[in-house]
């Protein structure tokens, strides 16, 4: 019970400055905040760690560098990051209510953008005209087929049995009914 107590203790504390002080700082405020804490941290692991690292057996040579290059590129990285923030040429969130608006560019772009939706419609009017130009056309190969079918059954129809008119359904029924010509 012991450790309980001042661990949650510690846990509220933290809570505490993390909800109310540090949303009140600023970003160069916090960057240098935190490579002190890193700093600190740092030392700290040496300390606690130091037998550990004593034992290491292949890195015996690169230990005493890599923590000074450790801090060195996370230093360079906040430094440049700060850069960033502070010296950056980005574009910038809030409304350019202020920019005069160059009305010439806006309607250049207007008028391409009407001349581009005009183009599409010509070109979807004669998409629409050629279609109905092939349907035309396989309507009408399809009715010259039926024709000269009809035709060629008259034809055989009148050779078969002549003598019998131009209907050519009658003709059929009465050639279907004889099975054998006399």
């Amino acid at each position: 019970m012991e450790l309980f107590l001042p661990s949650i203790a510690a846990l509220l504390i933290a809570a505490l400055i993390v909800f109310l002080v540090l949303p009140r700082l600023g970003a160069p405020i916090l960057a240098v905040l935190s490579i002190v804490l890193l700093a600190y941290a740092v030392n700290n692991h040496i300390q606690l760690f130091s037998s550990e690292y004593r034992y290491s057996t292949w890195q015996e040579r690169l230990k005493g560098y890599g923590s000074f290059i450790i801090i060195g590129v996370l230093i360079l990285l906040s430094l440049g990051f700060i850069s960033y923030l502070f010296m950056g040429s980005g574009s910038s969130a809030l409304p350019a209510s202020n920019v005069p608006v160059n009305n010439a560019a806006v309607n250049a772009i207007n008028g391409a953008a009407n001349q581009a939706v005009s183009v599409a419609a010509q070109a979807a009017e004669g998409v629409a005209n050629a279609a109905a130009g092939v349907k035309d056309a396989v309507f009408g190969v399809a009715n010259a087929a039926a024709n000269g079918v009809v035709r060629a059954v008259n034809d055989v129809a009148e050779v078969v049995a002549p003598g019998n008119g131009k209907n050519t359904l009658t003709n059929l029924a009465n050639i279907l009914k004889t099975p054998t010509r006399q």
